[in-house]
Parts: structure tokens; sequence; C-alpha cells
């Protein structure tokens, strides 16, 4: 069944294809539901009920704060806390109350279609069924030997759209029908460009306990349904059980192209503070930062000790959220894996080496049809070797500095013919891979091959 925009989403490259699988868009999870004996409360509702309209946001809390003009370092620490005052009414029940939130509407907020399901072909391990959150990177507890870490750590992190963001998706998959599941997105008209006033929020819960990683101490639990993993990813051969998981960090972003005049997207992050003043965990989340652009016009190897202009860091932050800035202290949050670690740079092995940020990693999103090498990396990366290894691009050299770029949403940084750029969205980059996946099973392609670079991406990006 062929209508607009598929061929120019899907490229056919014949290999063996093993892993295609039929895919539903509209699933609400992965399928692994736990009985009643495991857990007996609400389980993940799923909101793609998208609003047709835009509406243009007036009197935010920002918008005072920035009093229309570009963010600074001065008020930068002000704007994140208007941020979290005006989702506050929503999000600290979502934080802090999972049976709550999940017997509530949640108005207001929505999900992505095509993250449902689990989906081999693409390495997505799907929603899990509980509280709707995806499988995130995996770090040594050697990363935060410091602050007491002495097992491995992973992220689950919850990703949802308030009504303005979710405008967009509603273009995006306005021609998606529930009863036949035929789901075609549409993005090669600017659909995928998020409107002026979008909130985006991705909050994330770590595996450890408090005993094994102090810094949890009374943070927030959710309760989540997941296989067990090691450093190397999830135990497939394991069954999933229910975990109690502590949140860690809150991030909310925020297209405000007034407040970010180079790149339009404004990403901001709270961290759990145990010593933090407050009565529940949501008050003990605290700014870590803010970044409204790369600072491209600071070469930070040559001049370390030059200050950024579009990234703010709370100097009074917990110490362990900055263990993984970014390149040149750039914002990026605990879990975001901006820190690589035994990389190859000029032929000699860094222990230790910064490596992105929120924009430089969001800025990569795009969709290149017709080409099984369609991604740029998140990372500036050569090579990844068959053994692991990582060769890097000089830090500093004019094409590591090709990921800190300052790029309006709608241009992508590759500069391959028909790339579609995807607004800083990672995740709609993955839901669309998930929709090749299954156009892929559908039209018998057998295009294993146009995969497995993606995967073996998205495998090394979410290592430490």
């Amino acid at each position: 069944m062929i209508k607009k925009n598929l061929a120019i989403l899907v490229p056919v490259f014949l290999a063996n294809s093993l892993f295609a699988k039929d895919i539903n868009p509209f699933a609400v999870n992965n399928g692994y539901i736990p009985t009643k004996s495991e857990y007996s409360k609400e389980l993940f509702r799923f909101n793609y009920d998208y609003p047709n309209e835009y509406k243009k946001p007036i009197n935010r809390p920002w918008f005072k704060v920035r009093n229309n003009k570009p963010l600074t370092r001065k008020n930068a620490y002000d704007y994140i806390l208007a941020l979290k005052q005006y989702v506050a009414p929503s999000m600290k029940t979502f934080i802090i109350n999972q049976d709550k939130w999940n017997k509530s509407k949640q108005k207001g907020w929505y999900s992505m279609l095509w993250a449902g399901e689990s989906v081999p072909l693409t390495s997505w391990e799907g929603r899990e069924a509980i509280y709707g959150t995806y499988t995130g990177q995996i770090q040594e507890a050697s990363v935060y030997k410091d602050f007491g870490l002495t097992v491995p750590v992973r992220n689950y992190a919850a990703i949802y759209y308030d009504k303005i963001a979710a405008y967009t998706l509603y273009k995006i998959f306005k021609d998606c029908k529930k009863n036949t599941k035929e789901c075609i997105p549409n993005i090669d008209n600017n659909e995928a460009q998020f409107e002026e006033g979008s909130i985006i929020i991705k909050a994330a819960s770590a595996s450890a306990t408090p005993e094994q990683w102090p810094v949890l101490k009374d943070a927030a639990i959710w309760k989540i349904y997941r296989k067990p993993f090691n450093i190397n990813g999830t135990i497939k051969s394991k069954e999933p059980k229910v975990m109690n998981t502590r949140v860690t960090i809150f991030d909310i972003i925020v297209k405000d192209s007034i407040a970010a005049p180079k790149t339009g997207w404004v990403f901001t992050t709270l961290v759990y503070d145990k010593d933090a003043k407050g009565e529940t965990a949501w008050d003990r989340m605290v700014p870590l930062g803010a970044i409204w652009g790369n600072d491209p016009n600071i070469n930070s190897v040559k001049n370390p000790k030059q200050k950024l202009k579009q990234t703010y860091i709370n100097p009074n932050a917990p110490k362990f959220a900055k263990v993984t800035l970014g390149y040149g202290n750039r914002l990026s949050g605990p879990f975001d894996i901006a820190v690589k670690y035994d990389v190859k740079v000029d032929d000699k092995i860094v222990k230790k080496l910064r490596s992105s940020s929120c924009l430089s990693c969001h800025g990569t999103s795009s969709y290149v049809p017709y080409d099984s090498d369609m991604i740029t990396f998140f990372y500036p990366v050569k090579n990844i070797s068959s053994d692991g290894m990582w060769d890097m691009y000089i830090p500093g050299s004019k094409q590591w500095n090709q990921w800190f770029q300052n790029r309006w949403g709608d241009k992508p940084q590759s500069k391959q013919k028909d790339v579609i750029a995807l607004d800083y969205s990672t995740f709609l980059e993955q839901a669309l891979m998930n929709f090749a996946a299954d156009y892929s099973h559908d039209n018998n392609l057998n295009n294993e091959e146009y995969f497995k670079k993606w995967r073996k991406y998205k495998r090394e990006a979410l290592r430490h």
C-alpha cells in the first residue's frame, strides 16, 4: 500500500533480513505486562489524541525573565526556575506520585507513536508497561567512583510533549488510522518543525539504590518493568521484573527563538540534590544548567579558560552531576554520556574525553532517504571498530567543530542530498526508523544491511 511520502521515507537495499517483524504503531507498551501479583496498580496510559491546531503561547513565566531578549548566563538560572514553575502543577505529580499520575487524565501531555513495541531491526526495546519508560544509557560504577556508586547504573527515561509540541506530532501522524494500524509519517514539507513555545519533558530514573549510590537518598521512586542488564546491555534471555528506580534528572526543553535566536531551542536540566531544601523530591530537583547554543566561536581546546556564552552551569548544583558535562563543559546531564572513555584520538588512547553536549547530540537528528549511511552519529567519531574502539576526530579540529555549530532546526548537519532535518528531535528520528523497519517487513525488502549501522551506533551510544 503506497501513499504520499512512502517512497521518500524508506530506502531499498537488499540483504538478508533476520530481525524484521510486523509493528503496531499504536502499541501502548512492548507487550511485557506484569501480573497482578507482581504489580496491582494502574499501568501507563498512552495519549496520542494530538491537538489539531496551534495556539501561540502568551504570558509564560519565562517570558518575563528573558524580557524579549536572548538568554544570557546572568538570567539562565531564573529562566530554568520559571520553566519548572510552569510545569509543576502536573509534573510534580508525575515525578513523586506514580499511581496518581497513571490514574489521572494526564491532561495536556502526549506520547510518541511508533515507540511502544520493541523493534529488533532498530534495537529499540519499546515502552515498558508500568510507567511508559524507555531503556537508557549504561555507565560503569567508575564514572561516579568519587560519589559512592558501587554498581553499573542504567537510566530509564519517560518523554512527554505538551499541547503545542504535540501539534507537531499531529502534523506528522495526521494520516494514521488505528483500525487498520496504517500510520505513514509526513515529514517532507516541514511537518517535523516544532512550533514556537513547544515544551518537551524528559525525566529519567536510575537503577541504583541509595545504598549503591548515596546521592539518591530520599529520591522519588518509580516502579518499572524491565529485564535485567549488565554493562553490555539488556540480558535478553532473562524475564522482566518489577524494579524500583530513583528519579535523578528532569529535562525541560522549550522552543524559544527569542531566548535562542541561533538554534530556536533552550535545553535545561534539573538534577536531584539530596541536600537541597524542600519537603518533596520534586522540590529537591535543582537546576544543573541550560544551553541555547553550541558556542561555535569558542574553541575549548585552544582556549580552555574562555567562558562559554551559550551555556550556563549552576555553580551550586550537586558535584556528581558535573562529572558528565560535555565538550568544554557545555551542558550535558548525568545520563547523557557526553564523556567517552578509552577512545582513540590521533592514534593515541585517551582515557577520558568530553565529546558532546545536549545541542550537539540532538542537532544531528535527521532522516536521509535512499542511503544506508543515513545518519550523522551523535558524536564526532570517524569510525567505531569491530572491537568497539572509537576513533574520534581531533578535538577542536574543523571536523570536530561540525558537531558544535548553531543551526536552525530545519538545517541538517549532513550535506548529503535529500536530508530532512528533524528540529533537534532524536526521539522522532527513532520513531521514523521504527516505521522504516515496519515497512521493510510488510514489503519483504530484506534490507537488514540498511539497519546495521543504526543498530551499531545505538548500541554504542548507550554505553559509557
